[in-house]
This record gives structure tokens, C-alpha cells and sequence, in this order.
């Protein structure tokens, strides 16, 4: 910023703020920019010369108006990190959210995406970690009749994974309590990625359970393990992307679609998102080609000491940084509250 003299300095926030405001290109003779200034037309049209000249600004076709460019916007939110305030309406309205899944640890990346894309009126996007990369917390076997129950894994980040098992005959809530608080006790504060076929014999054994049941649990524990290395991705609000003017146009909609129905894609891009703080990637910088006509925040969430998230949104890089800079922070820390509970 040192490198921009107060005038410049003015001119380019008017430029910057006005294009994303009204996402046209902004011209020497427009009201925002010459009340900021009160000069003349012909001077701040060199302002924006020589801002062109340094790599900020550029101009569209054959507009007279100038738009920011990647570097542009870059420079424009290292200039005002701090965020813009959310209102007290809206901060209530994201408690609320997700005080609805105070009960259900699972639901809460739902909440979390739903609000933050209703009050940035973008796309939102939620990344909770794969079971490889959490701990198991314990195991429930929940009668549910005669011959079936429900198993439950839930592990530190406040997961669940549940499924039906069929019960062999003879086995009642006793024997579920029991099998379900040993293999507690045993793998409890066991990375999940550690909980390889062989290392669940070696850990749980048959011991004294039934052998039928045991077998079917420890069955589903490798195939959930196997299949869930991944990030689990929730998005919401994919039509407020698709109402911005930069992708309008069928065919900018439609790479952006394709881009976002590759679950990689995401995964990757928020993949490089520092374990603390807000991280911000516009434009070029982003490491996936098929992102590069848009900006990402983002910023991580906990489950106690443990990074075990992501949360954010894409949108144009013509977008409301502060203020989405304040709406991904608040839904982060409000998301490591909620599993805070469940510590």
C-alpha cells in the first residue's frame, strides 16, 4: 500500500468499492469517485491511469470505465483486513441455526452452511473431515425390537455414522450395553485411521461377546472406515452464485456447475486453508483452474483442540469481502461452540 499516494489510494477504494457495489465499470465523471474527491474529471482519469499502469485496475473492451483486477482486490483486502460488523439480527439468526442441532452433532455443517449462504447471500460451503481423520469417542447399540438395533460411531468432531444391524436370537439391551461400553473402552481415543481390519482383532478381539454380533460391528467399522477418508462437503446456496452478472451467461454457469458438482474440486481448493485464522484466495490465486473466476473465504473449525473443518463461501471476485469476511469468521467460532458441547 506504501507504493499508492493518498490520491491514489482514494481513488482506487472508490473504484473498488463502487464495482462491487454495482458491478459496472467505473469511469472518471462518476458521482461516487468525484465525491470523494472533488477534483476534477481529467485528473482522476490519470489516477486510474497510472493505478492501470501499476496492475490494479483494468479496463474492460473498449469501456471507458475501469474494474479491479486479482491483484487489485488482493491489495484492497490486505488494506482492510478488519471485517465489516454483522448485525445483531443476523449474529442471533446464526446462533439460532445452529442451536438447532444441539442435539444432533451431525446436522450441525447443514446449519452452518443454510445460514452462512442466507446472510452472505452466496454460495456456502462446509467441509467436515472424513473418518480417517477423526477420533473415535464411543460406540452405541441402541435396541430397536426383538432382533435389530442401531449402531452409532460418533467420534471428536461430533460425526455420527449410523446404521441398522440385524441382532442374532438371544441378544437383548443388556448384552448391547455391554458390548456397546467395551468397545468403548477399547478404542476410545483411537484415531480412526489406526482402525485397520487387523487392528480392530488385535484391540477388540472376540473377548466373551457374542460372536455373530461382534463380527457384524466390527464389519461395518472397516467398511465405514475404508469409505470415509474423504471430507464430507455440504453446499447451499448455489442460486445466489448463479444471480451474480459474472455468471449469468450460460456458459460461465455452466463451467462453474460442472466445476462444483466435482466434490474434488472444492476439497482441494479448501485444502489449502492455515489451520488458523481467515484465509482469503481470489481469482488466480486459487489452486484449481476451475475456481479462478471466483474468490474463496474461509476459515477452520474446531472440535476442542482440533482443527476438524473448514467453513466458507465462493463468489465473484467482485465480492463483499468484509462483509463476508465477518460472516465466515462468526459461523466458524459459533460451529466450534456447538461441538463444544460434546467434548
Amino acid at each position: 500500500m506504501d507504493q499508492l499516494d493518498e490520491r491514489q489510494r482514494t481513488v482506487f477504494c472508490a473504484v473498488v468499492e463502487e464495482h462491487i457495489r454495482a458491478a459496472e465499470p467505473v469511469g472518471s465523471e462518476h458521482p461516487a469517485v468525484r465525491e470523494r474527491l472533488g477534483v476534477s474529471p481529467a485528473t482522476i482519469r490519470n489516477t486510474m491511469a497510472a493505478l492501470e499502469e501499476m496492475g490494479l485496475l483494468t479496463h474492460p473492451h473498449t469501456s471507458a470505465g475501469r474494474i479491479p483486477t486479482d491483484a487489485g482486490y488482493r491489495l484492497y483486502v490486505d488494506m482492510f483486513q478488519e471485517a465489516e460488523a454483522l448485525s445483531a439480527a443476523e449474529r442471533q439468526a446464526i446462533r439460532r441455526r445452529l442451536e438447532t442441532s444441539a442435539e444432533d452433532p451431525s446436522a450441525a455443517a447443514g446449519q452452518a452452511a443454510r445460514v452462512l449462504a442466507f446472510v452472505t447471500q452466496y454460495l456456502s460451503v462446509v467441509a467436515s473431515p472424513g473418518l480417517q481423520h477423526q477420533t473415535f469417542r464411543s460406540l452405541h447399540l441402541v435396541p430397536l425390537g426383538e432382533r435389530r438395533a442401531i449402531a452409532v460411531i460418533a467420534t471428536d468432531s461430533g460425526g455420527l455414522q449410523a446404521r441398522m444391524i440385524d441382532l442374532p436370537e438371544g441378544i437383548g439391551p443388556d448384552d448391547l450395553e455391554q458390548i456397546s461400553q467395551a468397545i468403548t473402552h477399547r478404542l476410545q481415543g483411537c484415531r480412526l485411521a489406526d482402525l485397520t481390519h487387523e487392528r480392530l482383532e488385535q484391540i477388540v478381539g472376540e473377548a466373551s461377546w457374542h460372536h455373530r454380533l461382534l463380527a457384524e460391528v466390527k464389519t461395518w467399522l472397516g467398511r465405514e472406515l475404508a469409505r470415509g477418508g474423504h471430507p464430507r462437503i455440504v453446499m447451499e446456496g448455489t442460486r445466489h452464485l448463479l444471480r451474480e452478472p459474472e455468471f449469468r451467461r450460460p456458459d460461465a454457469a455452466t463451467q462453474l456447475l460442472e466445476a462444483l458438482e466435482e466434490e474434488s474440486v472444492l476439497a482441494d481448493a479448501m485444502a489449502a486453508a492455515p489451520e488458523q485464522g481467515l484465509w482469503i484466495s481470489i481469482g488466480a490465486e486459487n489452486r484449481r483452474e476451475e475456481l479462478r473466476g471466483c474468490s474463496l473465504v474461509m476459515a477452520t473449525y474446531r472440535a476442542g483442540p482440533q482443527v476438524v473443518g473448514t467453513v466458507g463461501i465462493v463468489g465473484p471476485t467482485r465480492m463483499r469481502y468484509r462483509r463476508a469476511l465477518a460472516a465466515v469468521r462468526y459461523v466458524a467460532d459459533r460451529l466450534t461452540e456447538t461441538l463444544k458441547a460434546f467434548e
